[in-house]
């Protein structure tokens, strides 16, 4: 019927004929402003990486639906679900970018500001608001502001109530963090009893799902085989610098270290000390703060033991490239804790059954958020806070934030 009526139409007017390619570009691009729309990309303020999840859940959603209904549909010949493919990748990726540079130039011409009141004794909670123009906020300079932060972790019930009720009629939104700390709520499920007027949180340990230990384990195998080509070479030629530097050296260094539920394996790294340690006991009479550092970092500030090329192994990160290694043997992952020393269980305490409930990694929260300059508890609470908040998702910001801390070279010693 569409057809005749086509061919009638056409003896009286020029019916332009349907670019199929131009509707699927717009049903595209509708769909994807739709749900950022729902997930409040565009009224709410969020972080970089948690706005950048929400942007990849959007293209994503957004592939699925389109794609379905084209399927469903009597037009399959007039899309390609190449370049469909094409249009999520390059949303997901193109447009977490791009908004980078967008709020930092709005923010510098006072259009990405957002006057806020924060209470708290928290200076890093204050510093994590402030210093960060994608949030855009800025502190208030009177009694006015759009928006309250609440650090409630040191707060009972009744104050922070009572805070809450003092100034909900004059703040535009209030934000306040939960009394239990440690977890990430951006992943819990949330809904709400209405009879009793109760909020119920949901958290859900995904490290106990079978389907999530078989993804996390298949993308570290694809990832090391499919690099083979690139960190293979580096590992050959690494092996002759070190052979060069010391001829009767090893190359690699092996320790044992504790693995998944305190399962010991020996962990491979490239020798970055002297073969001859004998001048240690000496030097360390001799520097008694060294001693006092190493009691808290499990390190020394100035350590003698390191080589020439040791130095530059351990700056960009190359010595633990043989980590790979144990990764292939399913011993170690590409994201998880550090792998702790047998010697250092004792240390964890009674967090080592949550630290050691996941396999070790070759990076993780520890080499992303200070890496050496952190304490060793401090070291334990990321990594119980990793075990607890597991997914694939935490996994990709981590692997992204390795990368840029690699090249900057911050943090590593």
């Amino acid at each position: 019927m569409a057809v005749s009526l086509r061919k009638i139409l056409n003896l009286f007017f020029d019916v332009p004929v349907i670019d199929y390619s131009y509707l699927l570009f717009v049903s595209v691009y509708i769909t994807f402003i739709f749900i950022l729309g729902y997930f409040g990309v565009y009224t709410k303020r969020f972080d970089f990486w948690h706005e950048t999840r929400l942007v990849v859940r959007s293209s994503f959603l957004s592939f699925a639906i389109l794609l379905a209904g084209l399927m469903l549909g009597q037009n399959s010949g007039y899309y390609s679900r190449s370049t469909l493919v094409l249009i999520f990748l390059l949303t997901a990726i193109i447009i977490p970018i791009s908004k980078l540079f967008v709020k930092r130039f709005l923010f510098g011409i006072g259009l990405w500001k957002d006057t806020a009141k924060v209470i708290t004794d928290n200076e890093n909670f204050k510093a994590a608001l402030f210093e960060d123009y994608y949030l855009g906020y800025v502190k208030s300079s009177d009694s006015k502001h759009n928006t309250l932060f609440i650090d409630s972790v040191n707060l009972n019930k009744d104050t922070l109530n009572k805070i809450i009720e003092d100034n909900i009629r004059n703040s535009r939104e209030i934000i306040f963090t939960p009394v239990l700390n440690g977890y990430d709520f951006s992943q819990a499920n949330i809904y709400n009893m209405f009879n009793s007027r109760t909020n119920v949180f949901t958290l859900e340990n995904k490290l106990l799902s079978k389907l999530n230990k078989i993804i996390k384990a298949a993308i570290d195998y694809m990832l090391v085989v499919c690099s083979i080509f690139f960190w293979g070479p580096v590992l050959i030629l690494i092996a002759f610098w070190l052979k060069r530097e010391e001829p009767k050296g090893d190359i690699l260094f092996k320790q044992r270290r504790l693995g998944i539920n305190g399962k010991e394996f020996f962990c491979y790294k490239f020798r970055t000390m002297h073969s001859d340690q004998s001048f240690m006991p000496k030097w360390l009479e001799n520097h008694p703060e060294e001693k006092a550092y190493y009691e808290i970092y499990h390190k020394y500030m100035h350590d003698p033991r390191i080589t020439k090329v040791g130095e530059f192994l351990r700056k960009t990160s190359l010595d633990e490239l043989p980590q790979l290694l144990n990764v292939l043997r399913g011993e170690m992952s590409l994201i998880g804790p550090r792998p702790y020393m047998v010697i250092e269980k004792k240390d964890i305490g009674r967090k080592a059954p949550l630290v050691l409930a996941v396999k070790p990694g070759i990076t993780g929260l520890w080499q992303v958020s200070g890496r050496s300059d952190i304490g060793f508890n401090e070291r334990v609470e990321m990594d119980v806070w990793y075990m607890k908040n597991w997914s694939l998702w935490n996994d990709i910001v981590i692997l992204l934030k390795t990368i840029s801390t690699v090249l900057g070279r911050g943090g590593a010693r």
